[in-house]
């Protein structure tokens, strides 16, 4: 008696486990992120201001106010920044030293500019009262506040400002021969 062999079944393909198709879509979807992080470089600089500002007006009794100094700030790449302001503010007869620093983050908002102080300290020197600084100086002074600032484009640098006008002008902190 002789055994014929049946003729050998086409083998059936295996199907895939359900996690390799989980791991397929995560890798897909993840993929053009990864690409854009790795490809797309980050042009942010870090930028320094300087404002000289001298503002005069009036309380609602008629006192006349005037807050006057120099503001410096930097905005840094990573979104945070340092502003400080050394001047003077003084309150019909009375006159007060106003030195603060406040540590803020900021967000790039087409040409807005939105600012919220993170911390705020007063220098050794500082003897303005707080209501005043933040309601004739800068209100920027008093953590937990945020603001919008307009950013307008000049040269290399940038301008920032309300309502058009430009208040401080800011430019690229240069390299030095250790950043490069």
């Amino acid at each position: 008696m002789s055994l014929i062999s049946s003729p050998a079944s086409p083998k059936v393909g295996k199907r895939l486990a359900p996690h390799y198709l989980w791991l397929g879509v995560a890798a897909a979807a993840l993929a053009p992120w990864a690409l854009t992080w790795w490809f797309v470089p980050n042009h942010r600089v870090d930028w320094e201001c300087l404002s000289n500002l001298e503002f005069d007006t009036q309380t609602p009794d008629g006192k006349l106010v005037q807050a006057y100094g120099t503001m410096t700030s930097r905005f840094n790449k990573d979104g945070s920044g340092t502003s400080r302001f050394l001047g003077r503010l003084r309150l019909g007869e009375t006159l007060s030293v106003v030195h603060r620093v406040n540590e803020f983050n900021y967000v790039w908002l087409n040409s807005l500019i939105r600012v919220n102080t993170v911390t705020a300290s007063r220098i050794a020197s500082d003897d303005a009262n707080d209501a005043l600084v933040y309601r004739y100086v800068n209100h920027g002074f008093e953590p937990g506040h945020t603001d919008y600032f307009q950013a307008m484009r000049v040269g290399n640098a940038v301008a920032v400002g309300f309502n058009g006008l430009p208040r401080a002008y800011c430019a690229p902190v240069p390299a030095t021969a250790s950043s490069k």
